[in-house]
């Protein structure tokens, strides 16, 4: 394996585990020589890819690299857009809020708004949950079609909680009722205890998706309460969407 095709499985490596990586976790995981992973990890250390750890001897993300995908965000056409929109509306209700990107089966966090309510529900940026089972997720798997869900989970949708979609036509159930009113919900599903709502706004010029949402404890969710918490996310998508031209909101 060249090395830098071992660097990207191993950046990927500390993806998946979310969390920084040894020489074991090498072995282990993907199956490497450990004279090859030790060599693999110090070389990225000395190139500035990797910080290691001096207590626990780990590897994880340099400072760079965390430079590096907050050049990626400040880049993106909506980004911006959606941080500032999520801004006001945690500030507005409180709760936490996310923008999320959709990867493979899962959604993935790539910005955390804290909010001020006494119990904050937060994960980080980087963290997956499973797509289906997620707000985020299914509001994102709604602008896809039918045959698009249906081979994205072509192995079928592993149990999450009793809330979440059991089987691919039980999730394609839902998503059709995120179509029509452009929002979606989760309740005690892939986190119990926690409620969502969802909105996303797609810039058809760049192809980007993003979902946005805001987190509360599933104990405050009353159906007002969501209600009102979906149409000001949607006042804020609607605005941001007309303004790239993403045909969800040109209506």
């Amino acid at each position: 394996m060249a090395s830098l095709e071992s660097a990207g499985v191993i950046l990927r490596l500390i993806n998946s585990l979310q969390r920084p990586v040894t020489v074991t976790d090498l072995v282990d995981h993907l199956s490497m020589p450990k004279s090859s992973s030790s060599r693999l990890l110090r070389q990225m250390g000395e190139e500035g890819f990797l910080e290691r750890d001096p207590q626990t001897l780990a590897y994880g993300p340099s400072l760079m690299m965390l430079e590096l995908s907050r050049l990626v965000r400040s880049t993106t056409q909506l980004f911006p857009k959606l941080q500032l929109a999520l801004q006001g509306l945690c500030m507005r209700s409180g709760h936490t809020g996310y923008i999320s990107v959709l990867d493979g089966v899962d959604v993935l966090v790539i910005f955390v708004q804290s909010g001020s309510h006494p119990l904050r529900l937060m994960t980080y940026a980087g963290h997956r949950s499973p797509a289906w089972a997620t707000s985020t997720g299914r509001a994102l798997l709604a602008l896809e079609s039918d045959g698009a869900v249906r081979e994205r989970f072509a192995s079928g949708l592993p149990a999450v909680s009793d809330n979440a979609p059991a089987h691919v036509d039980a999730l394609i159930e839902r998503l059709n009722v995120i179509r029509s009113q452009r929002y979606a919900t989760a309740l005690n599903e892939a986190l119990p205890g926690v409620g969502s709502v969802s909105c996303t706004v797609s810039d058809p010029h760049t192809g980007e998706r993003l979902a946005f949402c805001l987190s509360f404890p599933s104990a405050d969710a009353d159906a007002s309460r969501i209600d009102a918490l979906a149409l000001d996310l949607m006042t804020e998508a609607a605005g941001i969407g007309q303004l790239v031209g993403d045909p969800l909101w040109a209506r």
